[in-house]
């Protein structure tokens, strides 16, 4: 059953690109899916399962339902032909420009109060650093403390969701006349979340950037005139490749000494989410059950359970069921071991539904930013 998802998103994507003769957001998204699974592959044919999937046969049940969300989930970005919205109007310039410069200030202040743990981290041994935050030493030198404490924490949490200004990015080049340096504080703005990935010694959030930012490119990419064009991919190609570098001397430095090598551990590392999600479907069952997963704001506000991150969900969650979480499951699987199976459909299903209200299916020509 392992090969059953590459067999599906392959003929799904070929579908796609088949009925709608182009490229567009939901192709992009099906392509990662198609990759995935494709890596889902290599790591059983290199041997590369890890932790208790090792000897776990993938079962029919958990295969199908993996693909059937994840479609469900993606079925509104197709059946909304956004080719056909020929003008994104701006409502509220004033409320543009704010978002914008509220958030190169948070990116300014993280990068100013992290610079020199970012030097250090990026200067010194990443697997090392790593093995250090899991024993649960601190790696960075930021002290923050008085009146600017409260700014600091905002800051942070603002940042937490700053890929959203990468689609203030690709509507400002697109749509408003502002300058380079205008258009380039923009593009900063969204990197707040990579900075904080850095000084974590992590991928996920950098990958994750660079993912929004596929996203956003294939969106507005028939909207840029071919000038645009010619600087996008120039811009992108540098940007990749700042990107390529770090995750490439982050996954050297923390997994080639190990058996796999860098090289099956990026294999892992990409693939094993179809692996996971079946084995926690089919082995992990939650009784504590949580919905700190899904709504994490308000459990930090209005619930003090003692957990305050992913990290610490996920180690009591293992402490209940005797398994390890802290792996790649896709978002479904982190919801359905926090939450139980029910939820993680209902999710899903909610999902479809709020995409299809937002992104409006009546193919309007003129659409509004917000």
């Amino acid at each position: 059953m392992v090969a059953f998802p590459f067999i599906y998103f392959s003929l799904l994507l070929t579908y796609i690109l088949i009925k709608k003769r182009r490229f567009g957001i939901s192709a992009y998204v099906v392509s990662l899916y198609t990759l995935t699974s494709f890596f889902a592959l290599l790591i059983d044919i290199n041997g590369l399962r890890s932790f208790e999937t090792v000897n776990y046969q993938i079962s029919a049940f958990p295969a199908v339902l993996y693909c059937l969300l994840l479609t469900l989930t993606i079925w509104p970005f197709y059946r909304n032909d956004l080719k056909k919205i020929s003008t994104i109007r701006l409502n509220k310039p004033r409320l543009f420009n704010f978002i914008v410069y509220f958030y190169f200030g948070c990116f300014l202040l993280i990068l100013i109060t992290s610079f020199n743990s970012i030097i250090k981290i990026l200067s010194g041994n990443l697997g090392e650093l790593r093995s250090a935050l899991y024993r649960g030493e601190t790696i960075t030198d930021i002290n923050i403390g008085g009146v600017f404490k409260p700014v600091f924490i905002i800051a942070n949490v603002f940042g937490r969701f700053s890929m959203i200004m990468i689609l203030f990015y690709y509507y400002s080049i697109t749509y408003l006349k502002r300058s380079k340096l205008f258009n380039n504080i923009v593009l900063l703005s969204s990197m707040s979340i990579v900075l904080m990935g850095v000084t974590g010694v992590d991928r996920s959030k950098v990958f994750y950037w660079m993912l929004a930012y596929g996203f956003c490119l294939i969106y507005f990419w028939r909207r840029l005139n071919k000038k645009q064009h010619k600087s996008i991919v120039i811009v992108s190609g540098f940007i990749l490749s700042i990107v390529a570098a770090y995750l490439i001397a982050l996954t050297v430095s923390r997994f080639d000494v190990q058996d796999s090598g860098s090289g099956g551990s990026m294999i892992s590392y990409t693939g094993q989410s179809f692996i996971n999600f079946s084995y926690f479907f089919d082995n992990v069952t939650n009784k504590e059950f949580s919905l700190q997963r899904i709504l994490p704001l308000i459990y930090k506000l209005f619930v003090d359970n003692g957990i305050e991150n992913t990290t610490q969900l996920n180690a009591a969650i293992g402490l209940q069921t005797g398994k390890n979480l802290g792996v790649f499951s896709t978002f479904i699987g982190d919801i359905m071991v926090a939450s139980g199976r029910f939820i993680g459909f209902i999710y899903c299903i909610g999902f479809y539904f709020t995409c299809i209200l937002f992104l409006g299916l009546k193919r309007k020509t003129i659409t509004n930013f917000y």
